[in-house]
């Protein structure tokens, strides 16, 4: 029986949630071929599918960012990465994090404020009646959860350059 540890359980939950992002990119699937053939043999519209299309697609999205950042798989230029030492490679790593996580943070406010003011005004989708807040949190939930796994990652980091040997 394995131990549970804060890296299990990371594992854990973000296998998880790659399972349910992957479900739901197959059910988006399904949803524009029903409506592909609903519109082009039958004549019959499926109103608000492309809606629905949009508004998980930006979730998947934000999500992803989230999960990328904690895999450290994010999209990066690594020409100076694979010419750094060992030291080097774990600084590049901090300043990296320092601005992925400063960046989002700023992000994160300003789209919670804009979230704050569509809530207010009560805007809805055109199609279906979706409260437009629900679309546009999902980049407040992602840009703060990139946040949070920045910094978490940028302590990592740091952590591991203060207990690297000194070199001689």
């Amino acid at each position: 029986m394995t131990k549970a540890t804060p890296v299990n359980l990371t594992h854990t939950v973000t296998s998880a949630v790659r399972v349910l992002l992957g479900l739901l990119l197959l059910g988006m699937v399904a949803l524009n071929v029903t409506n592909a053939i609903c519109r082009y043999v039958f004549g019959v519209v499926l109103t608000g599918a492309d809606e629905v299309l949009v508004f998980t697609m930006i979730w998947m999205v934000m999500v992803g960012m989230i999960l990328a950042t904690i895999d450290r798989r994010h999209i990066a230029l690594d020409f100076l990465v694979t010419r750094a030492g060992p030291r080097q490679r774990v600084a590049l790593a901090i300043l990296h994090h320092a601005v992925l996580a400063g960046a989002c943070a700023y992000a994160a406010i300003y789209c919670w404020s804009f979230v704050t003011r569509v809530a207010a005004i009560g805007q809805t989708s055109m199609a279906l009646g979706v409260p437009m807040a629900i679309p546009h949190f999902a980049l407040f939930v992602g840009f703060a959860g990139t946040t949070i796994a920045s910094a978490l990652l940028l302590a990592t980091d740091v952590a591991a350059l203060l207990r690297a040997k000194q070199p001689a």
